[in-house]
């Protein structure tokens, strides 16, 4: 009896009988929603805070059990299933047994007068010969046939063996039934568990009872990832190239394989050569076996941080939730979409998880091609997740959905995406059912924190500055793959100079780095390398670059030297640039004391080369600050229509600026974020005037703290 997902609610249950947008909050979950204002409004009663109310009632295909079955002799659909696995009406008639020949085969099972399902494989002058099994037939022979008959090839006839012969060959008469029960039949075969396989079982048949996790179809064979409670295989099918073999096989199914072991670029597979779905009891018990063993499988072991942090430490709990749930996604073939801050501290947070999950995948058998599918990073520009790349990234993981049958993914952002501005790319990632983990050290809103799955930050714990995504994103990797440790220590050190972290943990990360022969100057070198590749790269991960830059599974002599020779460039570039643009560089000293430098970096920078605005700015801040350093210090780097922001000794929060400013001068079309004492915003180029004034006005209220900053 075949059991399947049910067709109308698609294995749910239920179904939707009408959805639609609250009236009550009109959608958007709170009952006084105002974006970037400090009020953060009420939960909607009516929605729970959802913004959508739904109607569901049970379904009356499955009458709310999530699956249907099928009789096996007519193919009807039952909502329940039956001992026999016929429908009543078949289960009241005497229908004759057909059996098939499943793989292994094994011709001492078939006997006189059984009745085998075959097809024509060829018409001779004595006789046809019919094909029960890939290597055995059978013949009819002329004189067996009783009538006139014109046989086409591939035509399916059952067979009745009448006669064989002592060297085992079949001889057998065609007959006809209007109505017959198929049953397999099947040689001996060893049932095993994923555990029990080893490379030196190379081409021995076997049986495997597993649920499918996934199914993605290649230009070649029909890959299958298979999870049983002790642990998971890829299976690979073929019909014709690029042809689904198997179709009426779906993933969250549990099926017995049989099929051969091989290797597929030196990972154990299983050449599928036949499933067959298991009943509803025994699916039922070895799920919850498989749920129990993955749940056990993806829960990280508890380890120690890579330096003393009591802020870590706070954080170990969601960092901890984080890494299970990535581990779960690769344990049950769900793809992962990885994006982060296009800028070292990011790519640092980036190519580390990416890494981990890569090695994480590679122990539990996935090939490089399922891999290259499942696992995807992208950098990304503004410190938020824009619309545009949201967009994208869910239509091509739309897409691999309709071409390979992938599950849509898990979103991981690192270093960005704790701001209201990547609020509405959330909710559309969320419309969708899907889930987000973002590990970020930027100014929290608590909009995000309450739409997204997983958001592990040090605001939330009463940190600040201390740590960087850098930082976090190698304890998560730590805590996902614990054996990258040695290859990845050196990288948090990189990412805290770049992000210009201050505290004992940059401090302790270093000493880390400086253990595998890393100076100071060489990791800000390694930064200043990473910075300008990743600018040059723009949309592309650029994973090979990474590794060689950061030292990782690579030629150590091709490491220095292209570290060194990008890093020194990168320093060329700066140094000019800053020489460049301090003529340009306009000084005004506020009422409360505080240095103001301005610069039109639109007008006084090249476009589209490196360095880019925000650094040339941060570089002009830094020169003034090592002059003036008994003064606050504020330096603005001013475009046609974006302000990006540096200070120094003064008591300012940014987002809350940009907040107060969309309150303030609402018509000026503020958005942007950063960290308290850095950041961008951008506004409608026509009111450039009225934001710069208004932010210096802004400026000239603040107290300084001049004396902290010494």
């Amino acid at each position: 009896m075949l059991k399947a997902k049910c067709p109308n609610c698609k294995g749910k249950g239920t179904v939707i009988t009408e959805k639609m947008n609250c009236p009550t909050c009109l959608g958007i979950g709170k009952t006084s929603f105002s974006l970037g204002s400090g009020d953060e409004g009420q939960p909607c009663e009516k929605c729970k805070g959802t913004g959508k109310v739904i109607f569901q009632s049970k379904c009356k295909t499955c009458d709310g059990s999530k699956f249907v079955f099928f009789c096996k002799q007519c193919n009807k659909m039952m909502k329940t299933q039956t001992s026999s696995g016929l429908c009543l009406t078949c289960q009241n008639k005497k229908d004759p047994v057909v059996y098939s020949l499943k793989p292994p085969m094994d011709s001492q099972l078939v006997r006189k007068e059984m009745h085998l399902l075959s097809r024509v494989e060829s018409v001779k002058k004595m006789g046809v010969f019919v094909k029960v099994a890939p290597d055995t037939n059978v013949l009819i022979r002329s004189n067996d046939v009783t009538q006139d008959y014109a046989w086409d090839i591939g035509e399916e006839v059952i067979v009745k063996i009448s006669y064989i012969n002592d060297k085992g060959k079949f001889f057998g008469v065609p007959v006809h039934f209007k109505k017959f029960v198929v049953e397999p039949l099947r040689g001996r075969v060893r049932k095993l568990r994923v555990e029990d396989l080893k490379p030196n079982m190379m081409g021995s048949f076997i049986g495997l009872t597993a649920k499918i996790v996934s199914v993605m179809q290649t230009p070649g064979p029909t890959r299958f990832n298979l999870v049983d409670p002790t642990g998971s295989i890829s299976g690979a099918a073929f019909t014709k190239p690029g042809e689904r073999a198997f179709p009426e096989f779906e993933e969250d199914m549990v099926v017995s394989v049989f099929g051969e072991i091989n290797t597929h670029r030196d990972v154990i597979q299983i050449e599928i050569r036949d499933m067959d779905q298991l009943d509803s009891d025994e699916s039922n018990i070895l799920i919850d076996e498989i749920e129990k063993a993955i749940d056990k499988k993806a829960t990280p072991k508890k380890i120690d941080f890579s330096i003393k942090s009591p802020i870590l430490d706070k954080l170990r709990p969601g960092l901890t939730d984080a890494a299970k749930r990535i581990k779960r996604a690769i344990l049950t073939g769900q793809p992962i979409h990885v994006r982060n801050h296009a800028d070292a501290d990011g790519t640092v947070a980036g190519f580390a998880v990416q890494l981990a999950i890569k090695k994480l995948m590679e122990t539990e058998g996935y090939d490089p091609d399922t891999i290259r599918t499942r696992l995807k990073r992208l950098p990304n520009k503004p410190p938020f997740y824009d619309a545009i790349d949201v967009t994208k990234d869910l239509d091509f993981a739309l897409a691999d959905q309709v071409r390979f049958g992938d599950k849509l993914p898990l979103f991981v952002c690192l270093d960005f995406g704790s701001s209201t501005e990547s609020l509405f790319p959330y909710l559309q990632i969320k419309a969708l059912d899907l889930e987000i983990i973002v590990i970020d050290h930027h100014l929290p809103d608590k909009e995000i924190q309450d739409l997204v799955d997983i958001h592990v930050n040090p605001y939330f714990v009463g940190g600040g500055y201390e740590l960087s995504a850098g930082m976090l994103g190698v304890e998560l990797a730590r805590i996902i793959y614990p054996d990258v440790h040695e290859e990845i220590i050196h990288l948090p050190a990189i990412a805290g100079l770049m992000d210009r972290v201050e505290g004992k943990e940059i401090i302790a990360y270093i000493k880390l780095a400086e253990k595998k022969g890393y100076s100071v100057d060489d990791l800000r070198t390694i930064g200043l390398a990473i910075d300008f590749e990743v600018y040059q790269l723009r949309f592309s991960e650029g994973y090979n670059t990474m590794k060689i830059l950061f030292g990782i599974e690579t030629n150590q002599e091709w490491h220095s030297k292209m570290y060194n020779l990008i890093g020194n460039e990168a320093k060329k570039l700066l140094e000019t640039s800053l020489k460049d643009s301090l003529p340009h560089c306009k000084k005004k000293v506020l009422a409360n004391g505080t240095l103001l430098v301005t610069i039109d970096v639109e007008l006084y920078t090249h476009r589209f080369t490196f360095p880019n605005p925000g650094k040339i700015t941060g570089l002009i801040f830094d020169h003034f600050c090592s002059k003036n350093k008994d003064k606050a210090v504020v330096t603005l780097g001013e475009g046609p229509d974006f302000l990006i922001l540096r200070s120094k000794g003064l008591n300012i929060n940014f987002p809350e600026v940009v907040k107060l400013m969309r309150k303030e001068i609402s018509e000026a079309g503020v958005e942007g974020g950063g960290h308290e004492v850095v950041g961008s915003l951008k506004f409608y180029e026509g009111e450039r005037d009225k934001v710069k004034t208004f932010f210096v006005e802004h400026l000239t209220k603040l107290k300084t703290n001049i004396e902290k900053a010494e």
